[in-house]
C-alpha cells in the first residue's frame, strides 16, 4: 500500500513548500534588520512586546496551513474499503492453460502471452460481471476468486507462466470441476471461458461435461496456437532455450491446437468456440455471445480500494486558517507582517484549491499507463508494454511519443507490419519525425520491403544528416537491393539466350567475312567477363544470405548475444522508446 495516492504530487508540492519557507524567512530577516536600522535602541522593545509575538503567532499558523493543503492534495490514504457494485449481470470464470505446450511460438512472443492479453481484453469487457481466474495443467488451481476488482485480476494474470503449475499435462476435467466449485454458492447465469490450445489428455471429461451441462454451465472455448503445430521450449530462470521437449521415447513433441475437442465441448454445453486472432476481436465476439444469454442480476461490494483520507488534512488546514483570521480581526492595530507569502483569503483561497485539485486529476492522466509501459518494455515483457501504451494512446492521442514507444514493442515482439503502422504515425510529430522514420525503415527491411526501407532511411537522414545509423542501414539497404535484381534468374536466361543468338550470328558472320569474325570473338571475351563479375556478386549475395539465415537461428537460441555480437560489428539497433512522462 502506498501511503499517498498522488506522490508525484507530493513531491512537487513539497518542494514548493520548501522554497516558500525558506523566502518568507529571508523576508524576515530583511523586515528586521530595516526596522532595526531605523528604530534603534526602541527597537528592542517592540520586539519584545505582545504584538510581536501575535505577529509571530500569525505566520506560523499560516504556514502550518498551507503545508497541510499540499498533504490534502497527495491524498493521503489508509485502511481499505468495499465499493458497493450492483446490477451485477452474472458469473464469468476464465480458464487459463498453463501447461507447458502453452510456450509454443507459433504466436509471437508464445502462446500463452497472448493468452494473457487476452484475460486482460475479456476482464475490461466484463466490467460489470464478477469475474475468476483459474489455472489449470495436470491439475486446477484458483489464482483469483470471484471479484470486479479489475486490479486483482491483472495483478494474479500476470504471473502466468508455462509450467508453473507442479502437476504437468492438460486436463479440461479438472478445469471444469474447479470452476463448478467456485460458482456452487452464486446465482444467476454461469460462464467458463476455456483458454487453450486444446490439447486434453483427461479421461473424466465426458463425466465433468455432462456435470456442467447438469449446472447450466456455458464453457465458451478459445483456440489459441495452430493446427500445423510448433516445438515446446525448455527454458530457464531467464527465459533461456534450453532444448525442446521430448517424450519418453526420447522424440521432440510438437503441440497442435485440437480444435475438435474445443468444438465438442462448447456444442455440448450450448456455448460456442472461437479461434484466436488477437485480443480485442477476440474480446469482443466472446462478449457478443455471452450477451445474447439470459443473465441474472445481483446485487454485492466487490471492488476494494484503500480510503482516501484527504478530509483530515484539509479540514485541519481549514481551521488554523480560520484561527489566523479570528486573531488578526480582535482589534490590534498592528499591521500584518509580510511573510513573502501571498493572504489565503477569499478568492485566493478557492484558487489554491483548484490548483491542488487540478494537480491531483493530472497524476492520474495517461502519464501513469506510460510509465507501467515503460517499466513493462524494461523487463523485457513486451505484450505488456503494448497493452499499457494502448491505454496511453486511447487517454492522450495527440502524444505521438507513445505510438513510437509501442511500435518499438512490436518491433521487439518481432511483429513487423504492426511496428510499422504505429512509427507511420508517430512520424507525424517533428519532435520524433527522425527516429520514427529510422525505425520504420528497420520494421520494413525486417519485413522484406527493401524500397520502403530505402525511403524511410532517406526520409530520417533529411531530417537528421548526422545520423550514422541511417546512413549505415541504407547503404545495407541499397547493397542488397542490387544484389537480389543481380541474382534474378529470369534475367540471366534472357542473358543466355541473347549469347546462343549472338554465337549463331557470329557463326554466319564467320562465313561471310573474316574481318567479322575477329569483332565476334571480342565480344564473346567482352560477355564472358561480364558473366564472371555476375557469378561473382551472386556469390557474395549466397553468402550474405547463409550469414542472415546462421544469425536467425542464433537469435532464437540467444537473443542477447546476438544484440551484443551486432553492436560489436558495427551494426545499428532500433531506436529505443521515448521518456518524459
Amino acid at each position: 500500500m502506498e501511503l499517498f495516492r498522488y506522490p508525484l504530487t507530493l513531491a512537487w508540492l513539497a518542494a514548493a513548500f520548501a522554497a516558500l519557507i525558506v523566502f518568507r524567512f529571508k523576508a524576515e530577516d530583511r523586515r528586521l534588520e530595516t526596522a532595526r536600522r531605523l528604530l534603534g535602541p526602541a527597537f528592542e522593545r517592540l520586539a519584545a512586546g505582545p504584538a510581536a509575538a501575535l505577529r509571530r503567532l500569525r505566520g506560523l499558523l499560516y504556514v502550518a496551513a498551507l503545508g497541510l493543503l499540499a498533504l490534502a492534495a497527495a491524498g493521503p490514504q489508509w485502511g481499505v474499503e468495499l465499493s458497493p457494485v450492483t446490477d451485477l449481470k452474472g458469473n464469468v470464470v476464465i480458464v487459463m492453460d498453463a501447461s507447458l505446450s502453452m510456450g509454443a511460438r507459433d504466436l509471437k512472443p508464445d502462446r500463452l502471452s497472448n493468452a494473457r492479453l487476452l484475460l486482460g481484453a475479456i476482464a475490461r469487457k466484463f466490467a460489470d460481471y464478477r469475474i475468476g481466474v483459474v489455472a489449470f495443467a495436470g491439475e486446477a488451481y484458483i489464482q483469483c476468486p470471484l471479484t470486479t476488482d479489475q486490479d486483482a485480476i491483472s495483478y494474479f494474470a500476470s504471473g502466468l507462466k508455462p509450467g508453473m503449475l507442479p502437476a504437468q499435462g492438460t486436463d479440461f476435467s479438472e478445469a471444469i470441476e474447479t470452476t463448478l466449485g467456485m460458482l456452487s454458492r452464486y446465482g444467476g447465469q454461469k460462464v467458463m471461458v476455456l483458454i487453450t490450445d486444446g490439447e486434453d489428455h483427461s479421461a473424466g471429461l465426458d463425466t465433468a461435461l455432462k456435470a456442467a451441462v447438469e449446472q447450466n454451465l456455458k464453457i465458451f472455448t478459445i483456440g489459441i496456437g495452430s493446427p500445423d503445430g510448433e516445438l515446446v521450449p525448455m527454458t530457464d530462470s531467464a527465459g533461456n532455450t534450453l532444448e525442446y521437449k521430448k517424450d519418453k521415447s526420447g522424440k521432440t513433441v510438437v503441440s497442435r491446437m485440437d480444435e475438435a475437442a474445443l468444438m465438442k465441448i462448447a456444442s455440448l454445453t450450448g456455448a460456442a468456440y472461437l479461434r484466436y486472432t488477437d485480443p480485442d476481436s477476440a474480446a469482443e465476439a466472446v462478449r457478443a455471445a455471452v450477451g445474447a444469454l439470459d443473465l441474472e442480476k445481483s446485487k454485492g461490494k466487490g471492488r476494494s480500494n484503500f480510503k482516501n483520507r484527504y478530509q483530515w488534512p484539509l479540514a485541519l488546514a481549514l481551521t488554523l486558517l480560520l484561527i489566523e483570521l479570528m486573531i488578526m480581526e480582535k482589534g490590534f492595530r498592528f499591521k500584518r507582517p509580510d511573510f513573502g507569502l501571498p493572504r489565503l483569503k477569499g478568492r485566493g483561497a478557492a484558487a489554491l484549491l483548484l490548483l491542488a485539485a487540478a494537480a491531483s486529476l493530472q497524476a492520474a492522466g495517461p502519464g501513469a499507463d506510460a510509465r507501467k509501459g515503460s517499466s513493462a518494455y524494461g523487463k523485457k515483457d513486451w505484450p505488456g508494454a503494448i497493452e499499457y501504451y494502448s491505454r496511453a494512446i486511447q487517454k492522450a492521442p495527440a502524444d505521438k511519443r507513445l505510438n513510437f514507444n509501442i511500435g518499438d514493442a512490436y518491433y521487439r515482439s518481432e511483429d513487423y507490419a504492426k511496428a510499422g503502422e504505429f512509427f507511420d504515425q508517430a512520424s507525424a510529430s517533428p519532435k520524433v519525425a527522425a527516429r520514427a522514420h529510422y525505425n520504420r525503415g528497420n520494421a520494413l527491411f525486417k519485413s522484406g520491403d527493401l524500397a520502403g526501407a530505402i525511403a524511410g532511411y532517406r526520409k530520417a537522414l533529411s531530417l537528421d544528416p548526422g545520423d550514422e545509423n541511417a546512413k549505415f542501414n541504407l547503404q545495407k539497404a541499397l547493397e542488397q537491393k542490387q544484389k537480389n535484381s543481380c541474382s534474378n534468374p529470369g534475367e540471366k536466361k534472357n542473358e543466355d539466350k541473347k549469347e546462343q543468338d549472338k554465337k549463331k550470328q557470329g557463326g554466319q558472320d564467320k562465313k561471310e567475312d573474316k574481318a567479322g569474325g575477329e569483332k565476334d570473338n571480342q565480344e564473346k571475351e567482352k560477355q564472358k567477363e561480364q558473366e564472371k563479375k555476375k557469378a561473382e556478386a551472386r556469390e557474395r549475395s549466397r553468402q550474405i544470405l547463409e550469414m542472415m539465415k546462421e544469425k536467425e537461428k542464433a537469435a532464437a537460441r540467444d537473443p542477447e548475444a546476438i544484440k551484443q555480437a551486432s553492436m560489436q560489428k558495427g551494426k545499428p539497433q532500433p531506436q529505443d522508446r521515448l521518456e518524459g512522462w
